[in-house]
């Protein structure tokens, strides 16, 4: 499967850019701006004039006949009555060339294929065929070709996300309406890496639901491998509904290998420890309803459809409920590593930035809100932590302060005249590696001195900033095109201590998400828990009927708070 998607999007990588204005318009949406551009006036222009395609309606008669074409799921009589309502007015083509819009129809298509959007590959032929209009003819067929194969293929016109409003050809009224036309056709043909596998399993968990979902497991306190409980058939019962478990060989209350290891299966794709123990967490998620993973679904592909478009080919992505960082590259991870991200109450932004710069053995300016409530009770409970710790005081004049000199219990949030800068050494909080990037919330990624927390299940223990397990891998990744600070190089400098700049000569887009349902790089469905309470769900009919659309309207996520960091 995924080497037919490979080839399909081979079929129709280089026919697509029909024009010079589309080989700009393609390019500048790949490429992420090293400078700002200088702003200069644009003239204003006269409003465009449509153009009619009268013939259309035989043209999709010939579609509708035509081998490459004919399969289509599309209603031919309302496309044709679509175009007859609006005057035969083209939405796509003009008699020498593509509107805006149609300019995002031909970019977007090879970019939704590679990202996995099926398409007949009979289909793809024919679009890869496709000439720039010369004449009226050569619009009229270039106008129906685009218009079939979008309503065909778009994601509200075929359901069963977005408004039921939109199915069919009146998704073109939509796309046709929009400001931004690339927005508009990638909302559609979405080309976010993630998109399509994770929209190929709504078929499944929509099957589940419809069926009533599957059995609930009774609560239990712990039940390890080898024990015996009455739990175990109903855990059996659970796992092999949704596939963890095939075919058990066995049907009494002991808890044995082959069920081990499917419990191990489920604990991994719900982010839990796959230690195979029956606990609070592994049962809580066995729990969750078909109806909210369905919804949870629906809402992960509503959030990639919105941000898809803002991704580079090449960026680097933190995901906050899976606690992971990964460079992506076409669409395949490079890198990844595990992640600490922000407590409940000192949560994590969602941003997006570019990293230009690695700090080796940075020193730590503690935010102030930190350094009055954290550190402040730290020296309480011990008067030496400041100085064991690497830490100096400053006054707000910028003078050193002896920390014994002040009165730790008179001081604290609303009272607290100084600030807290840590040295570099095994004890700064930063680790050994700080990756900076503009944001308005001041966080940033780095490493950590309390490895033992990347041992745990949930991750959930920093004040904004997001810590990483490899900080130092993650930095050689970075430079890994810039000869002067190889592997090697970069040992000798942590190693040294002292702290050095170093810009990358590649800038990485960095892109801080909340995705809590999404298929991981060998198509397997992940699910984690909501830890920050973003996700708002859109209610599912409770007499779903095959076909129909789930929701009417998707619901918005929450917007994260702004949050100071560590």
């Amino acid at each position: 499967m995924r080497r037919a998607t490979y080839r399909n999007a081979a079929l129709i990588s280089g026919a697509f850019f029909l024009a010079a204005a589309a080989h700009a318009w393609a390019d500048s949406a790949d490429r992420f701006p090293q400078e700002k551009p200088v702003e200069t006036a644009v003239p204003e222009l006269p409003a465009a004039v449509p153009a009619a395609v009268p013939e259309i309606a035989a043209a999709f008669d010939a579609l509708q006949t035509d081998p490459a074409t004919a399969g289509l799921k599309v209603d031919w009589s309302a496309l044709k009555f679509y175009y007859a309502a609006h005057g035969n007015n083209a939405l796509w083509t003009t008699s020498n060339g593509y509107t805006l819009l149609g300019q995002a129809w031909i970019v977007q298509v090879p970019r939704a294929v590679r990202a996995g959007m099926p398409m007949a590959e009979q289909t793809l032929f024919k679009i890869a065929g496709m000439t720039p209009p010369v004449d009226s003819a050569s619009q009229t067929r270039n106008e129906a070709l685009m218009s079939a194969v979008f309503v065909a293929s778009a994601v509200d016109a075929v359901g069963p996300l977005g408004s039921a409003k939109l199915r069919g050809p009146a998704v073109l009224d939509k796309v046709a309406a929009a400001k931004d036309p690339g927005d508009a056709i990638g909302q559609q043909w979405p080309a976010y890496y993630r998109f399509w596998s994770l929209y190929a399993k709504l078929p499944t968990y929509v099957g589940y639901y419809q069926a009533g979902g599957w059995p609930s497991v009774p609560k239990v306190d712990k039940v390890e491998p080898g024990q015996s409980s009455s739990v175990i058939p109903a855990v059996r019962a659970r796992l092999q509904y949704t596939g963890e478990l095939l075919a058990p060989t066995h049907t009494d209350e002991v808890y044995d290998t082959e069920l081990q290891a499917a419990v191990a299966l489920f604990q991994r794709t719900h982010g839990l420890n796959d230690d195979g123990v029956i606990g609070g967490r592994t049962l809580e998620e066995m729990n969750v309803s078909a109806e909210k993973r369905l919804q949870m679904i629906v809402l992960n592909l509503d959030r990639m459809r919105e941000q898809g478009g803002k991704f580079e080919p090449r960026h680097l992505i933190v995901n906050i409920p899976s606690q992971e960082v990964k460079v992506v590259e076409d669409g395949k991870v490079q890198f990844m590593t595990k992640a600490i991200v922000g407590k409940i109450d000192r949560k994590t932004p969602t941003l997006d930035s570019v990293i230009k710069v690695a700090k080796f053995n940075p020193e730590w300016n503690a935010p102030h809100k930190i350094a009055s409530n954290d550190e402040v009770r730290r020296m309480r409970a011990d008067p030496s932590f400041l100085e064991s710790h690497g830490f100096t005081v400053y006054d707000g004049n910028g003078m050193e302060v002896d920390p014994s000199a002040i009165d730790w219990h008179s001081v604290g949030p609303g009272n607290f005249p100084y600030r807290l800068v840590q040295a570099p050494g095994p004890e700064n909080a930063l680790g050994p590696v700080k990756l900076d990037f503009p944001n308005k919330d001041a966080v940033y990624l780095h490493g950590t001195n309390q490895k033992q927390l990347f041992a745990k299940q949930d991750r959930y223990f920093s004040s904004g900033c997001m810590r990483m397990q490899q900080p130092i891998d993650m930095a050689a990744f970075l430079l890994a095109d810039d000869p002067d600070y190889q592997r090697p190089r970069i040992d000798q400098i942590v190693e040294s201590g002292k702290t050095v700049l170093v810009p990358l000569r590649t800038p990485m887009p960095v892109h801080v998400v909340y995705m809590t349902a999404w298929t991981d790089e060998d198509g397997v469905l992940q699910f984690r828990k909501d830890m920050y309470r973003y996700d708002r769900y859109a209610d599912i009919p409770k007499d779903l009927q095959p076909g129909a659309n789930l929701i009417a309207e998707a619901a918005e996520p929450a917007k994260p708070a702004k949050t100071e960091s560590k």
